[in-house]
């Protein structure tokens, strides 16, 4: 029986809905949230996801009442949850819209995320009563979330209410950049690992996996996470690549049953490469691809073509002059050699 290791600190500083003391990287977007909600008391925060909207409001707002719009998709079931938020007490059934709005405090805040999931019925109507507030003596100050800003113009369809809503307090969050991501990474593993528990080069690779996901920075957490709870499971007191690729195993495996023996070739050659390790250079794989097309009695291939066809496919990636697999190793080296042993040739996947 495996003696259990100990890595994870603090298992709540890496929840997607934690949100940390501080906001890395974000220091010119929180400077004109604060602008915004100071001087006109809202603001829009748009982004695709991953890009930290959410987080972003909370910290600002960490007091604000928090609403999910695609949970509560009506402006009724919005007001409810609002007031159930700052009136514990009150008693809203059977009252009309009309009647919550009046109940909701002065100088309320209030986040809205993911907001355009309002019905498109309610929405012009709610975000030009939030917006007109002020003019009741009543004034509520809100952070809306949405990825596109643009889309939920579209969705308003009126450029009145939209200019009320909006005004000029629209706030892009881009996608974090590489050198961003392991910023952030190595600072929440500071917060929820324990020393020494994770390398620079396996946080490398975390980001780089993440940085092409769709998830982007919600990815890269998640994989911080499992990939240290797989260490603690094996274990061990540190986590390896082979955790970070094991976390991020997916449907792979499927594509490799389509994948004709000169890419298999190539991709056991990195896979041997990067087995105890990060990245691997270019030299290392070619000596590796030679010696393994000699012990499958292959021919030789244009290395650099099965690579650029490799990473077009995701099973390698490239990094600053380096290759990594984003997957587990281990697990795809037994695969391949079964398959080749199997079957002298498979279908091609790649053209």
């Amino acid at each position: 029986m495996l003696k259990t290791m100990r890595i994870i600190r603090s298992a709540q500083k890496l929840d997607l809905n934690y949100v940390p003391s501080r906001i890395l990287c974000r220091d010119r977007e929180i400077k004109r949230l604060r602008i915004a909600i100071e001087s006109g008391g809202r603001a829009i925060i748009c982004g695709e996801t991953g890009t930290g909207k959410t987080m972003l409001a909370k910290y600002f707002a960490r007091d604000a009442a928090y609403i999910n719009c695609f949970i509560n998709r009506t402006e009724h079931a919005i007001l409810e949850t609002i007031l159930g938020i700052l009136k514990p007490r009150f008693n809203p059934a059977g009252l009309s819209s009309r009647r919550l709005w009046e109940e909701i405090p002065q100088d309320s805040f209030i986040i809205l995320d993911e907001i355009e999931g309002i019905s498109v019925d309610d929405l012009p109507h709610f975000l030009y009563t939030l917006s007109r507030r002020a003019e009741t003596g009543k004034r509520v100050k809100y952070i809306a979330i949405t990825r596109d800003a643009d889309i939920l113009k579209q969705m308003v369809g009126d450029a009145a209410v939209w200019s009320t809503f909006a005004g000029k307090s629209i706030i892009h969050l881009e996608r974090y950049g590489k050198e961003e991501m392991v910023e952030i990474l190595s600072y929440r593993a500071s917060e929820a690992l324990y020393d020494g528990s994770i390398s620079e080069d396996v946080i490398s690779l975390i980001a780089d996996i993440a940085l092409r996901s769709e998830g982007h920075m919600r990815t890269g957490i998640e994989l911080l996470r499992n990939s240290a709870m797989i260490a603690e499971s094996e274990g061990r007191d540190h986590i390896e690549p082979e955790d970070v690729r094991e976390a991020n195993m997916d449907v792979w495996l499927d594509e490799m049953e389509i994948m004709d023996e000169e890419h298999l070739i190539m991709l056991l050659a990195v896979s041997l490469c990067c087995k105890e390790r990060a990245y691997a250079t270019i030299d290392d794989i070619k000596s590796t691809y030679i010696r393994v097309c000699e012990n499958y009695g292959s021919e030789p291939g244009d290395i650099d073509k099965l690579l650029r066809k490799l990473e077009m496919h995701g099973f390698v990636m490239k990094v600053d002059g380096t290759y990594t697999i984003p997957f587990p190793t281990g697990k795809i080296i037994q695969k391949i050699e079964k398959s080749i042993e199997k079957s002298g040739e498979l279908n091609s996947f790649i053209s």
